[in-house]
């Protein structure tokens, strides 16, 4: 989720592939980071800085350390055919004793949440393209893509308002499913990995649900 917020900055972070991203300011605060618009080989990024907590709760569900998940799950989404332009470049990935972290393209947009609210309900075009979005998603094999209003960008692009999904860090449920009814459901085929996405389109201006997702984050910022 993207909030920004004034806080104090980090310490650089060495990526080894890609040089080192020195932290601007403070762009969003989520559950899982904080992400801070960067400096990295003279361009300007967006560093996503994991919390330990959630680090190590990953880990606790995933083989692959969180930020080269959210690398990978990015990469993917990105080269599907036709998905290019509807996700940031992923540019680095490190994990170590002291950060975790994840250096993706800058996108500049407002939250698909944020601009419904102001307009008084759904963006139709926008919309329109986030269906066909998951639909081209589920034929490459990508499911579960973390589906909601705080999680998409409405991004101006050649005259065009695009969705753009910036969030790759959940796990799908199909591959660990926490709930022993899902499990046994995706065991018996009465449900299978398309479901979650088909769900949260459903549910996708259910914008109360949101809002209450961002006050308690927010809460837990300033507790």
């Amino acid at each position: 989720m993207r909030e920004a917020g004034v806080a104090a900055l980090p310490s650089p972070v060495e990526f080894p592939d890609a040089g080192t991203a020195r932290p601007i300011e403070q762009i969003a605060w989520g559950k899982m980071t904080t992400v801070y618009r960067a400096e990295l080989d003279g361009r300007t990024v967006a560093l996503k800085i994991y919390r330990r907590r959630y680090i190590d709760r990953h880990a606790a569900r995933h083989p692959t350390n969180i930020a080269e998940f959210e690398f990978n799950r990015n990469a993917a989404f990105r080269s599907a055919p036709g998905l290019a332009r509807h996700a940031p470049r992923p540019i680095a990935c490190v994990h170590g004793p002291s950060v975790t972290a994840f250096a993706q393209e800058l996108v500049e947009g407002d939250l698909y949440l944020d601009v419904s609210v102001r307009r008084g309900g759904p963006i139709e075009p926008v919309f329109d393209q986030i269906r066909r979005i998951v639909d081209i998603a589920h034929a490459h094999g990508l499911f579960d893509i973390d589906l909601h209003a705080l999680n998409v960008l409405v991004v101006e692009d050649g005259g065009e308002e695009i969705p753009v999904f910036f969030d790759f860090n959940a796990i799908p449920f199909y591959q660990d499913p926490r709930n022993p009814f899902e499990a046994l459901a995706l065991r018996l085929g009465v449900i299978d990995e398309r479901t979650r996405d088909r769900k949260k389109l459903r549910t996708f201006h259910d914008f109360e649900k949101f809002l209450k997702r961002r006050a308690r984050v927010l809460a837990r910022r300033t507790a």
